[in-house]
């Protein structure tokens, strides 16, 4: 293999309070891969746009996309092109997968659909010259690679405050079953890490220091099998930890596993507190079956942290009472927490945006009157920011019965009256 030295560039999120929470796991699982196959590698997440010469010795630039970020990629890879024409950029992750087109019209060399690994060491052997490369990885061939890079001086600039604890983050799962219309991911193919693949990960975040782990994927407690397996690995490293779980799965069995494993945190989409919502959206759960998902995770000292998406087809002011009379249940039904203090729940509430990829918004494309729903502006001119500083979102959409103007100030109503010290 010619001799090449490839920079992975993990974007920042000026519009987020920060970003230096979550850490870049599809970045670190590139590193460690690349560093496995004898690769020259590097990964910088605050990359110098106005010193493009300090990276003069790399030969390829990887960049890894989230929608929001696309604007920073451009730059970069025009910036790259205008001082280097020969070296070659990169793109890949959701914006890659959903923005095919919009990134062919930049100067990106190669454009990654889906996974990562393969398709760059295919790009940096010669063996794919193709703009758009895709080479997916089946479970097994997921479950051997190495294990994400967590060098601690790396992962320590990203933090996540679990109840006053330090957590960092890891993925069990990629994919989901479920058939949400709001959602990219919606019926995508599931694959499962091992629980030992994931055990040793944890190993990796308690050797970098810290106190806990947050579980990201979606699906971490979908299936009671799964939670069986996942708990029992877990539990062998006494950490405490949050994870996702779904209405329509949790029971007493299940939220116990998680308890007795060290969970102390679940976050789960209730979306809305109106079940017309939940039905047009394909989300495949009630109402009430939201609320005792609550009562079960608080029984057992678990904290919740609702998401509740506002500006979804049919919105109306009946919706929005709906919703507001859920927030409140939600806000109100305090407990005493596992470390014996008495906590209230938490929640994030969004404006729907109507990215490319999501059934909502490519029923809109083709002309469908399916949904009661609007454009009230270009989305794919805006920067794509569901969630921002202190809360705000960007707003495009608008239903017969609510302006765009108005979906933005219920939003920010909502948020002062649950989240008083949140300003937007």
């Amino acid at each position: 293999m010619q001799r090449h030295k490839i920079l992975l560039i993990s974007l920042r999120d000026p519009f987020l309070d920060s970003d230096r929470i979550m850490p870049p796991l599809g970045v670190m699982s590139l590193q460690a891969y690349l560093m496995e196959q004898h690769i020259e590698t590097d990964i910088v997440n605050d990359f110098k746009l106005d010193d493009i010469g300090r990276y003069q010795m790399f030969t390829h630039f990887g960049i890894s996309c989230m929608t929001p970020e696309r604007k920073q990629a451009y730059e970069i890879v025009r910036a790259i092109k205008r001082e280097y024409p020969d070296k070659k950029v990169i793109i890949g992750g959701p914006h890659a997968n959903y923005y095919t087109d919009e990134c062919r019209e930049e100067m990106f060399d190669h454009i990654v659909i889906g996974d990562g690994e393969v398709a760059l060491k295919h790009i940096l052997s010669g063996e794919s010259n193709d703009r758009i490369v895709s080479y997916p990885l089946t479970e097994e061939e997921m479950n051997a690679l190495p294990l994400p890079y967590r060098e601690p001086s790396f992962l320590r600039q990203y933090s996540f405050n679990m109840q006053g604890l330090q957590a960092s983050t890891i993925l069990t799962a990629k994919g989901c079953p479920m058939q949400c219309k709001f959602c990219e991911d919606a019926g995508t193919k599931v694959r499962l890490y091992s629980a030992d693949y994931v055990g040793r990960q944890i190993l990796q975040i308690i050797r970098a220091g810290y106190d806990g782990v947050m579980f990201f994927d979606d699906i971490f407690a979908l299936s009671i099998k799964r939670v069986r397996e996942l708990s029992c690995e877990i539990a062998k490293y006494n950490i405490h930890y949050r994870c996702f779980g779904h209405a329509k799965s949790m029971t007493e069995e299940m939220i116990k596993l998680l308890v007795d494993s060290g969970c102390i945190e679940t976050g789960f989409g209730s979306e809305s507190g109106s079940q017309k919502i939940l039905n047009l959206i394909n989300k495949g759960t009630t109402v009430e079956q939201n609320m005792r998902y609550v009562e079960l995770c608080n029984k057992y000292g678990v904290k919740v942290k609702a998401f509740i998406l506002l500006g979804l087809p049919g919105e109306d002011k009946a919706t929005i009472k709906a919703t507001r009379d859920y927030m409140k249940f939600l806000m109100n039904n305090r407990f005493i927490n596992r470390f014996g203090r008495r906590i209230t729940n938490d929640f994030d509430i969004t404006i729907y945006f109507p990215y490319k990829g999501t059934r909502i918004r490519d029923d809109i494309d083709n002309g469908s009157q399916e949904y009661d729903l609007f454009l009230a502006c270009d989305p794919d001119s805006m920067n794509g920011v569901y969630k921002g500083k202190c809360g705000a979102s960007e707003a495009t959409i608008s239903t017969s019965s609510l302006r765009r103007d108005e979906i933005v100030s219920i939003q920010k109503e909502l948020l002062a009256e649950f989240k008083p010290l949140v300003v937007v």
